[in-house]
């Protein structure tokens, strides 16, 4: 049996825009973000952080806690 698959845009065209505070890329959802993370920087560990009504992403440096 066949699973269906989900259509994923390309990274970019998940991004709405810039942020007029801090100038980064913005995301509607933080599951956005992370589709946006998990395609533009496969293997690396980034997290979504808001911003006001919209998700940005970072880079997650250091150990886990």
């Amino acid at each position: 049996m066949r699973t269906k698959r989900r259509f994923t845009p390309h990274p970019d065209k998940l991004a709405v825009g810039l942020c007029p505070d801090c100038g980064k890329a913005t995301y509607r959802t933080r599951r956005e973000a992370k589709r946006a993370a998990r395609g533009m920087f496969p293997g690396v560990h980034h997290r979504p952080i808001p911003c006001g009504q919209r998700w940005h992403i970072e880079l997650v440096r250091g150990e886990s806690r």
